[in-house]
């Protein structure tokens, strides 16, 4: 899953959160990535490959005269998940099929458990499976809107967001940047989105559930 970003002033994305590695490649002007308290410019022809589940934020500092242009690819089919938790495992399979209901009671029939026993292992791990279906359903609609500018509506249809919630205000709180803002970033670029019809799923592991 590939997306292309072109600012023509500073922008800054917050809390980027992957669940698979993610590699970003400057092409013009400067981008800068912060994590672990350090800030990085990436440097055109030298991608920045970020670890799964390792939070950045991101800044395009373009202008008028010299646009910030990068892309950001999700590498889907990343090897295997052996020894990975169970929270990592549910968020991947969120950010890929995120318009499913990810409820503890359709976890556990997906993994022949119990309810109790979803509940009690995301627990175990310092993990509430609320929050991290929010947190992957906005990391696929920044992903969505940057490669089509999909407007409310159908990302909220895309990503299995709730009508009751309000989308905007979510993506807004958690990335600091309005759907619109984000949308202008991708329209008219290069942008490639995995196939809807054919997604990759990651594989449940034998032994999940404590």
């Amino acid at each position: 899953m590939r997306v292309q970003l072109q600012a023509a002033s500073p922008v800054h994305l917050s809390r980027l959160l992957p669940a698979f590695p993610l590699v970003i490649t400057a092409t013009q002007g400067r981008t800068l990535v912060r994590r672990r308290g350090f800030e990085r410019v990436v440097v055109p022809g030298h991608p920045l490959v970020i670890a799964p589940f390792e939070a950045i934020d991101m800044c395009l500092d373009g202008g008028a005269i010299q646009p910030a242009c990068c892309s950001l690819e999700l590498q889907l089919q990343s090897g295997s998940t052996a020894g990975m938790s169970l929270h990592h495992r549910i968020s991947r399979r969120v950010f890929v099929q995120p318009q499913h209901a990810w409820s503890a009671a359709f976890i556990a029939d997906l993994l022949r458990g119990s309810p109790a026993q979803v509940r009690r292992t995301l627990f175990s791990e310092g993990a509430a499976l609320t929050e991290l279906c929010r947190t992957q359903r906005l990391m696929r609609a920044l992903f969505e809107v940057l490669a089509d500018a999909a407007g409310s509506a159908e990302l909220r249809r895309r990503t299995g967001w709730s009508p009751r919630n309000d989308l905007e205000a979510a993506f807004y709180d958690w990335f600091g940047l309005s759907l619109h803002a984000v949308g202008r970033l991708g329209t008219g670029r290069a942008a490639i989105a995995t196939p809807r019809t054919a997604t990759f799923v990651p594989h449940w592991p034998e032994r999940q559930l404590a």
